[in-house]
């Protein structure tokens, strides 16, 4: 081999190495922009969802006070459930998730501990999220069907009524959360997975 070609590999292979080292450093930078959206996207929901249990809490506690109405304080229950789970589930989240890192692999860990914890949230809100304020709610409803039994029954088929809109809304809810897991989570978390394994895979060849 001459050295004019000698040359020319050497200098194929350092451009290659080097596009490889910036097409890296994009490539963490936008692993980390994407993190950066999907918490963001993710703490504006919890702090909306946890701030309205909080407020129908405060809300059904004044009007059990108000009307003196004790199956009242059973929603604000559901909701002060509710809103201390997602606060107390994210600090136990955020001490669990594995430690910052530079590396791109680092950066993608933590994207896909993330993304399979909101699976598990979604996959089971019926059980932390829907079924507290079904109670609660069902409850108090129960409560008034019995203390109206002996009037006309306009008062009991109109809570008959709601107990039937309440069992359509919850399945609405329900079937639409596991729709944006099939659709949104689990896509992103089969992307998160498999740029993992092409990276472990490239380091071990290296």
């Amino acid at each position: 081999m001459t050295f004019n070609e000698l040359q020319k590999n050497y200098w194929q292979k350092d451009a290659a190495a080097a596009k490889l080292a910036i097409d890296s450093d994009m490539l963490i930078r936008e692993v980390r922009r994407n993190k950066e959206a999907f918490e963001s996207s993710i703490f504006w929901r919890d702090f909306r969802e946890a701030g309205g249990s909080l407020v129908i809490a405060v809300f059904f506690l004044y009007q059990g006070m108000k009307f003196n109405l004790w199956s009242l304080y059973l929603p604000a229950l559901a909701g002060i459930f509710v809103g201390v789970f997602m606060i107390v589930d994210r600090v136990i989240q955020k001490k669990k998730l594995p430690k910052p890192s530079d590396s791109l692999a680092g950066c993608i860990r933590i994207s896909l501990a993330q993304v399979e914890h909101q699976i598990w949230l979604l996959r089971n809100v019926l059980w932390w999220y829907l079924l507290p304020f079904a109670i609660g709610i069902a409850l108090f409803w129960g409560h008034i069907a019995w203390q109206v039994r002996n009037d006309s029954g306009t008062g009991l088929m109109f809570i008959g009524g709601c107990f039937v809109g309440l069992i359509f809304l919850y399945t609405g809810i329900y079937y639409l959360n596991q729709y944006a897991v099939r659709k949104g989570l689990i896509p992103r978390k089969e992307e998160l997975e498999a740029m993992l394994k092409s990276i472990t895979n490239d380091n071990k060849a290296m």
